[in-house]
């Protein structure tokens, strides 16, 4: 029973994450570091729960570990981008501070 529940959210984290990705791409999202990140990072996120989806129906095949390598280049790739989006982000609001403590 804890597996068939289990299975279910999968599917359905892969359905709002792919639904997630298709909404945003209706939106002008190129045009910003944040807005591009936000696509990759959506976009990552959706192609591994897919892929677990994939696993659930067809098994862990010998294609499917080619697969799973491609897939989850883009996890280590889209939290390094986030990473080095929050340290930009920190040190231009030092700079914007005068480097001193931030205002409260």
């Amino acid at each position: 029973m804890l597996r068939l529940i289990g299975n279910g959210l999968i599917f359905w984290a892969a359905a709002v994450s792919t639904a997630s990705v298709l909404v945003h791409a209706r939106v002008p999202w190129r045009h910003s570091e944040m807005g591009r990140h936000l696509m990759a990072y959506m976009g990552a996120l959706a192609l591994v729960l897919v892929l677990s989806c994939v696993r659930l129906v067809v098994g862990d095949a010998p294609w499917f570990q080619t697969l799973r390598l491609i897939v989850f280049v883009a996890i280590p790739l889209t939290m390094t981008w986030r990473l080095w989006l929050q340290v930009k982000t920190h040190r231009l609001d030092r700079k914007d501070a005068g480097h001193g403590r931030r205002p409260r």
